[in-house]
């Protein structure tokens, strides 16, 4: 007797094969049988006529590893159908933690995520793999592939100094990278645009990419310059894969700022000729045009260079303050920003903020904040960093659509979120959060392709499930096979839709009506089911 028989469905089945109707089984958390029709009793029958049923997407670039310790139910991202995500991307994870950097450690994070004092006294974990599990203490809606951050393991040994590691420290980071890795993290993720990975040398990446591809694991990449710089930075890549011999990610392909549109095409060739040569490398896309990040990406590189807590030290300093601002207006040789745009105090949304007292511009532009306080725009950006130690999160609006089609429908492209789970109650309903949190998955299969028919839905599934798998090696998860695990998602393609804006982020998307995780149901018409069955996987 099979645990569930799912009737009548439309079975796209991740492999980018066209759909066709027939039947799909369930018994002790795998998919038991596939035909287009199937014999035999099962404990529950699940009509799924008029709807598609497809593998459980992945979501190839996700940061809910900083939100499922608050709230493991997941529920922003298991109810858009994400069965696994691939968890501390941009070199951003909870750990590793060393005592003689826990400081520098707790401003690091100050990019991503939120602590307050009494989360920053406790958190101390010597390694990612420990927070993991303390994350998945009581269970979790969808499995978690995670990485392991550099730029936590470099600051954990050397903090925020600019300067070549030494022997006995680059053998330190090794050892830490190793400890992740043998307790099965899928890779390492970077971080180059924010510090320390700004000025790390790539003698020191080539070093620890040799540890990850004796593992056979993946190397992931947020480059340094996704905008005027972008293409030299692809090169950049593109030479780490090439000496180091690892499988490189580029994480959230895109073209910032207007004056850069176009590069990203450009940037996919680069990427494909390095393929045709057997270089191992390929991208990640998220489907809009804005991106998140922190207020902090808007200060000029020298005063930020050692940490956000000598950076609003310096800011005490009016002589330094001044400058900081000087900069921000005219500019600096080989530094590029948002600040480059005509317009870009009001393509700079609030999304997150610590303390209470400016609770209120959240959702607000950079431009409507300094109106209300009679200041300008620049001096707006360094008072909210001031008055909340860097901690911002920021909504950035900066890529063309029409690029931003092509990324997707690349033949390299597979989807992610760029987003952590949140939820519509609670701490985690808090914030002008990115709408990507909700409605990636939705947004790609409702408005991209059945509206807008940028690309057949099986191709748009593939990219969402077994393309990422294969591309991250989760193994036995990403098609709808026999004796894979039964991670599946049941929706209905007419109605399937984002149902949340940036003005109004909080809010599930609609039309998915039923979410399998290791062949128990997580979501039901469209509410979560209380069952936990989620799985922080390993490699051997």
């Amino acid at each position: 007797m099979f645990d569930f028989l799912i009737r009548d469905a439309l079975i796209i089945d991740g492999t980018g094969a066209p759909g066709y109707r027939g039947d799909l089984a369930v018994s002790e958390g795998r998919i038991a049988a596939v035909s287009d029709k199937l014999n035999g009793e099962a404990k529950r029958m699940i009509d799924a006529q008029g709807h598609i049923v497809c593998p459980g997407f992945i979501d190839a670039h996700g940061h809910s590893d900083f939100t499922l310790f608050i709230n493991h139910r997941g529920e922003s991202k298991i109810r858009q159908g994400i069965t696994t995500e691939v968890t501390g991307n941009c070199g951003f994870t909870a750990g590793p933690f060393s005592d003689d950097h826990k400081e520098d450690l707790d401003y690091y994070l100050a990019n991503t995520i939120l602590l307050t004092e009494e989360q920053r006294a406790s958190w101390n974990w010597k390694t990612h793999d420990e927070f993991l599990r303390y994350s998945a203490r009581d269970g979790l809606s969808f499995n978690l592939a995670p990485l392991v951050g550099h730029g936590m393991i470099h600051v954990a040994v050397m903090g925020f100094e600019d300067r070549m590691p030494t022997v006995a420290e680059l053998d330190r980071m090794k050892s830490m990278l190793k400890t992740e890795l043998d307790a099965g993290l899928f890779g390492l993720s970077m971080a180059f645009q924010y510090e320390p990975g700004n000025y790390v040398s790539i003698e020191e990446v080539l070093e620890l990419c040799a540890v990850v591809q004796s593992y056979e694991r993946i190397y992931s990449i947020h480059m340094r310059n996704e905008s005027s710089q972008l293409l030299e930075c692809v090169r950049h890549a593109i030479e780490i894969a090439e000496r180091s011999g690892c499988r490189v990610e580029v994480s959230h392909l895109k073209a910032s700022n207007r004056a850069n549109w176009g590069k990203a095409r450009e940037a996919m060739a680069l990427i494909a000729a390095a393929r045709d040569r057997g270089v191992d490398i390929a991208f990640d896309v998220y489907p809009y045009i804005a991106g998140g990040s922190g207020l902090i990406d808007l200060m000029p590189p020298w005063v930020k260079k050692d940490g956000p807590k000598a950076m609003c030290e310096l800011l005490a300093d009016d002589s330094v303050r001044e400058r900081v601002l000087a900069d921000m207006r005219t500019g600096l040789p080989g530094w590029d920003s948002m600040l480059s745009n005509v317009d870009w105090d009001d393509r700079v949304q609030i999304a997150t903020l610590l303390t209470e007292g400016n609770q209120r511009y959240q959702g607000m532009t950079i431009k409507e904040i300094a109106k209300e306080r009679g200041t300008t725009s620049y001096e707006a950006v360094v008072n909210l960093i001031i008055e909340e130690a860097a901690f911002v999160k920021c909504i950035f609006f900066m890529m063309d659509e029409d690029e931003l089609i092509d990324i997707m429908k690349h033949p390299l492209a597979v989807f992610g979120t760029d987003g952590r789970a949140c939820a519509t109650y609670g701490e985690l309903s808090k914030g002008a959060i990115h709408p990507r949190y909700y409605g990636t998955y939705p947004r790609i299969m409702g408005h991209y392709v059945r509206d807008r028919g940028i690309m057949p839905i099986e191709e748009a599934i593939l990219k969402s499930t077994s393309a990422v798998a294969r591309r991250f090696r989760i193994d036995e998860r990403g098609e709808i096979k026999e004796g894979y695990f039964a991670d599946l998602v049941m929706f209905s393609y007419d109605e399937i839709a984002e149902t949340n804006t940036f003005e109004r982020p909080h809010s599930y998307p609609k039309g998915i009506d039923l979410v399998m995780v290791n062949g128990e149901i997580v979501v039901e018409g469209g509410e979560h089911t209380d069952a936990l069955p989620g799985l922080i996987l390993r490699k051997e």
